[in-house]
């Protein structure tokens, strides 16, 4: 994946954030022990994609990837094999295939609109929105996005308007639709993302959040005090999400991406991490810590250290398959 930067996050990483730099900036990588075997360990084309652009991986839920473009490029993105491919392009039949599975498979209720990043395609987003509406078992749509931290100012943006016009509408009319927004670092929330998040508000749009944990933005392995000081951030994070409106919702285990072992934090020091916050942070401000099965299906809460001294270092996806961390 090539290195994308945009205007905003290039003056906060020139205002010092090493935050920002080391989830954006194409770094050489680390020689690890571990080296992960795949670019795609959640299946996602492999074995749970029926016609493109579409992931039906859990029955009820179906997740189209809109595009493959986004503002910026996150160096640990899960689908860093092919962030930026034109390749992701979405023609009129793929998108009317699209529709039509959605349509045949009445038990899916919640479609979740992903990519890339749906805002920075805001003519392929709004015309899914359109064909959606009518979809009598459609009943919940989610949209995933960073253009937010990527570029706060493209929500000016006259189409970017036009597709925030349609999900007020679908709120008030005919379907609930949530935004769901990424942040992993305090540095993150500027007063221009702050800004964006607010008229995202004034239009009824219930957000929603995720991170993920990575090593050298949110977690520093080098520090004496790490557990400490990947707590502070993340309370200080959660804290200004939730103070602004956003419910924290995941915080994830980063995947075992071929290429990203580099961010991968010990995943005994997350649990650690995690008990911590759950002193700290009141329940609409902590997210689940979640692991997307790596290999398997399902995303597996990890339980808390408040009910097991130990964590073992296998779980069960939710087809009954063992999977080892």
């Amino acid at each position: 994946m090539k290195e994308r930067i945009t205007p905003h996050l290039r003056a906060l990483i020139n205002a010092g954030s090493e935050a920002i730099k080391n989830q954006f900036v194409k770094m050489k990588q680390t020689i690890t022990k571990k080296k992960f075997p795949t670019l795609d360990p959640l299946g996602e084309e492999e074995k749970y994609s029926p016609v493109k652009g579409l992931v039906h991986k859990y029955t009820r839920v179906a997740l189209i990837k809109v595009s493959n473009r986004c503002g910026g490029h996150c160096q640990f993105c899960t689908r860093c094999r092919e962030i930026g491919s034109a390749d992701g392009d979405l023609t009129k039949e793929d998108i009317i295939n699209i529709i039509n599975y959605i349509k045949e498979h009445t038990e899916i209720y919640e479609v979740i609109l992903s990519g890339g990043d749906p805002f920075f395609t805001p003519n392929v987003t709004f015309t899914f929105l359109e064909l959606l509406e009518p979809i009598k078992s459609v009943k919940v749509i989610r949209v995933g996005t960073r253009l937010p931290v990527h570029a706060p100012e493209s929500f000016n943006n006259v189409r970017i308007q036009e597709v925030l016009e349609r999900v007020e509408k679908l709120n008030k009319f005919t379907n609930p639709v949530y935004i769901l927004i990424h942040f992993n670092h305090p540095d993150e929330i500027t007063p221009s993302v702050e800004r964006v998040i607010w008229m995202l508000r004034q239009k009824g749009i219930t957000l929603l959040s995720q991170t993920v944990f990575l090593s050298g933005v949110n977690y520093f392995p080098n520090n004496d005090s790490d557990i400490e000081t990947s707590v502070k951030i993340l309370d200080i994070l959660f804290t200004k999400l939730h103070c602004l409106g956003i419910i924290p919702y995941y915080i994830y285990r980063c995947d075992y991406v071929n290429g990203l072992e580099h961010f991968v934090v010990p995943f005994f020091k997350e649990v650690k991490i995690m008990h911590k916050l759950e002193g700290l942070l009141p329940g609409l401000a902590l997210p689940q810590y979640v692991i997307d099965a790596p290999g398997g299906r399902g995303k597996i809460r990890v339980p808390s250290l408040s009910w097991f001294k130990h964590i073992p270092h296998t779980f069960r996806d939710i087809d009954g398959k063992v999977i080892k961390i």
